[in-house]
């Protein structure tokens, strides 16, 4: 079916309809519009959005830092594991196969994992660390999301209190230590 991509910009913006059309359909096959999918798109770039801001204040005086992941209790050991696994399967669908759709669905399910993970208290000596665990996952997703969404993850980073471009940082490298599961 034919869609005038410039209505969809204007109904979605460029982010998401470019979000849409590389989640919906692998490169070597055709895509079929979707309005439903389309919005889809947009709401989880809303969720995205909404998700740097509801955490920004706990994250945004703390820098990502290094972990010893043998002492991150489990929850934050849980969210690292996961924060790692993705940067690694997002850079394996990208890097020479290509399948944008698969990293895409990564991304997704890290962010359902931030959604789920609980910071500890104020007053629980876990908090710091579990901040910072946060804070590395958020930041992964922006720069995981870059390639497919460049004007709002450019928007996200500069929020998060970087002054560099995101297109002059490195691709995230995984821990392959973090990322090993426990089993």
């Amino acid at each position: 079916n034919v869609v005038d991509p410039d209505e969809q910009i204007e109904k979605y913006g460029a982010d998401a309809t470019r979000l849409f059309i590389l989640f919906a359909s692998p490169p070597e096959k055709d895509l079929d519009w979707s309005d439903q999918a389309a919005e889809g798109s947009f709401r989880f770039l809303n969720r995205v959005w909404r998700m740097v801001y509801n955490i920004l204040p706990d994250i945004q005086r703390v820098p990502v830092g290094t972990f010893d992941n043998a002492l991150l209790p489990k929850a934050s050991k849980n969210l690292r594991r996961m924060t790692h696994k993705t940067i690694k399967r997002v850079t394996e669908d990208i890097d020479g196969r290509f399948h944008f759709n698969t990293a895409i669905s990564a991304v997704m399910e890290l962010v359902n994992a931030i959604y789920a993970f609980e910071l500890p208290e104020e007053t629980d000596a876990d908090r710091d660390t579990a901040v910072r665990v946060l804070r590395e996952a958020v930041e992964a997703i922006v720069r995981l999301l870059t390639p497919f969404v460049p004007h709002i993850t450019e928007e996200l980073w500069d929020v998060l209190g970087h002054t560099t471009s995101l297109f002059s940082e490195k691709w995230l490298r995984h821990d392959p230590e973090a990322a090993k599961s426990e089993e």
